[in-house]
């Protein structure tokens, strides 16, 4: 089955981080591809898709040509909190190392209940679902997230797709 790329996953899986509207104001955004960048999956069907900056966003386009917009937030240290243009955003970390880009989700469950409560993060009991209101909410627990195994991984493509 094929990633969404940069696109969201979060919104079919349990403990995601989400917003009921964008929090990063699109100023905010520094999409780190100056130029159109190929990177493929690493998988067993490595997929591409072709990262570009398409004002503060980044455009990402998948094989099928279907289109997904990001902003980039940067957190220091080539990684991002990526935050996707729909009405109801969800948020992950992306990480380039090299040639290398990789996708991490935090989970909710990642987190203390109480340190998510004096954050004013809203959660069920199970901290299955996550949801922010201000961008300092996200960017708190995201650059302290201790870290955890990629949910996406791709390589730099070498030639054209």
């Amino acid at each position: 089955m094929r990633a969404l790329s940069i696109a969201l996953l979060c919104l079919g899986l349990a403990g995601c981080f989400s917003s009921n509207g964008p929090v990063f104001a699109e100023d905010r955004g520094q999409c780190p591809f100056v130029r159109p960048t190929v990177y493929e999956e690493i998988d067993q069907t490595p997929y591409r898709f072709v990262f570009e900056r398409d004002g503060a966003y980044c455009k990402v386009t998948d094989p099928d040509g279907d289109i997904t917009r990001a902003l980039f937030i940067p957190l220091g240290r080539d990684r991002w909190i990526v935050q996707g243009d729909e009405p109801q955003p969800t948020y992950i970390i992306m990480r380039r190392n090299g040639e290398r880009l990789s996708q991490y989700m935090p989970r909710c469950r990642d987190f203390s209940a109480s340190r998510l409560r004096r954050l004013g993060v809203v959660f069920d009991e199970e901290r299955e679902r996550c949801t922010v209101a201000e961008a300092r909410q996200i960017e708190t627990l995201f650059r302290s997230w201790g870290g955890g195994r990629a949910t996406g991984a791709y390589r730099l493509a070498r030639e054209a797709p």
